[in-house]
């Protein structure tokens, strides 16, 4: 008979889970499209099949996993957005093992699913696919460009294994790897009088124009700087559109504050120049976020790899 000191290891080993790849594979996939029509045409199976995994998992957790909603379709429960993030984690690990078993030596091989913040994803999606083209064939990248604020939800609630944001405001629950410096940018139009300047102090800034990016974190950041040092800048348009920002500055009605600024050419309106921002403490990181409580597969590795590579190549600024 085992010794309690070794019962619970052998019980990891041989006890056979009650919930299986396939039943995680059908709620994983409903979670993702708020639909179980949609999940079976995208795994090939019935409707009755996803139905069934979804019940039997609920009856075995005693608990609701999704709520209908007339708008949105399923939505996951707060015991199903938990369910969700070790679910994709189990079945990230889970196609690692496949990938060794079907190649041998370990090759980086799966989905990842990506979010990235949508004023940076036109520029760094691109080039990271790119690069895992020519690298890692086998690893397939699903993204969605969102919001700061719908990113973390979205990592939080299982939606993605990682997302690409800023390293403000990160919670405690997240491991962030830096993938390069971000340095604020003061953002003009090519003829304003400060476009001459070296850099640009917020004591400079404070009476003039702003164009403001208005989304939660973005805005919030950017205001606690002049709020840091007793300011109050003139906020004369706010607006939640990174090309919106970037027209209006172009085009003389203020200036902005970017972490990214790349460069702007559209016939019929001006043209941008950025300088750095001389009074800010610590650069912003553009980092790679994952969930703490999970182990990375050795996917993510690989991965990082090429994301960080990628956003190497980013002209943050324009001169």
């Amino acid at each position: 008979m085992a010794s309690e000191k070794y019962r619970d290891q052998i019980e990891v080993g041989e006890a056979v889970p009650k919930l299986s790849l396939r039943q995680l594979t059908y709620f994983l996939a409903t979670a993702n499209h708020e639909s179980v029509l949609r999940a079976s045409e995208t795994l090939n199976v019935s409707s009755a099949s996803i139905s069934t995994a979804i019940a039997q998992i609920e009856e075995f957790l005693q608990t609701q996993l999704f709520i209908r909603r007339h708008a949105r379709g399923l939505v996951l429960t707060s015991a199903g957005q938990d369910l969700a993030a070790h679910a994709r984690n189990i079945l990230l690990h889970a196609r690692e093992i496949e990938a060794v078993a079907q190649r041998g030596p370990f090759r980086a091989a799966g989905r990842i699913n990506v979010g990235c913040l949508a004023t940076i994803a036109p520029y760094l999606i691109p080039l990271v696919l790119r690069d895992l083209q020519e690298k890692h064939p086998d690893i397939e990248m699903r993204w969605r460009a969102d919001k700061h604020e719908a990113l973390l939800d979205g990592l939080h609630n299982g939606s993605f294994d990682l997302i690409i944001v800023y390293d403000y405001d990160i919670p405690t629950t997240l491991h962030a790897s830096p993938l390069r410096s971000m340095p604020i940018q003061v953002v003009l139009p090519s003829a304003h009088p400060l476009a001459s300047s070296q850099s640009c102090s917020l004591s400079d800034l404070v009476a003039l124009p702003m164009v403001l990016l208005d989304q939660p974190r973005t805005r919030d950041y950017f205001l606690s700087l002049f709020a840091n040092r007793g300011l109050s800048p003139t906020v004369a348009y706010r607006v939640d559109s990174f090309e919106m920002v970037r027209s209006l500055v172009a085009n003389g009605f203020g200036y902005a504050l970017l972490n990214f600024v790349p460069p702007y050419n559209v016939y019929g309106h001006g043209t941008l120049t950025s300088r750095p921002l001389a009074d800010v403490d610590r650069p912003q990181q553009l980092v790679l976020a994952r969930l703490y409580r999970f182990r990375a597969p050795r996917l993510v590795d690989e991965f990082f790899k090429s994301v960080s590579f990628a956003a190497q190549q980013l002209t943050i600024s324009t001169l």
